[in-house]
């Protein structure tokens, strides 16, 4: 009986330690802040870019593989992690209206080189 308890608690704690994430984002795929502005849908072959962008948590709103949450931009359909500017430099990443809960409209301008966008701006 002892080994039964012993052997539930244990799967119980792994269950839960593989399905939990970082525990802390209450994810709601919320719908997008828009704005009139046009996006940027393509990127010159220097990589230089500037204009107006997606911008939100890569690992939760944007499916990229990332370990943990970080910041990403989106050109179309192709998510760029973000050097230069940190998540949580731009309030509270897991706010209710944080980058890990909402996707949303930033002015950027940098240069994208091998597939990591370098902020000049954000």
């Amino acid at each position: 009986m002892k080994n039964i308890l012993i052997t539930t608690c244990f799967a119980i704690f792994t269950c839960q330690t593989i399905l939990a994430g970082c525990e802390s984002c209450k994810v709601s795929k919320n719908e997008i802040i828009t704005t009139k502005a046009a996006f940027i849908s393509s990127i010159n072959e220097e990589g230089s870019v500037n204009g107006y962008f997606l911008a939100s948590c890569g690992m939760y709103n944007f499916g990229m593989n990332n370990k943990k949450c970080s910041l990403a931009r989106q050109i179309n359909e192709k998510a760029y992690n973000v050097n230069g500017s940190n998540i949580d430099d731009h309030e509270d990443s897991h706010a209710k209206d944080g980058f890990c809960n909402t996707i949303h409209v930033a002015k950027v301008s940098g240069q994208i080189k091998e597939n990591i966008f370098i902020a000049k701006s954000f």
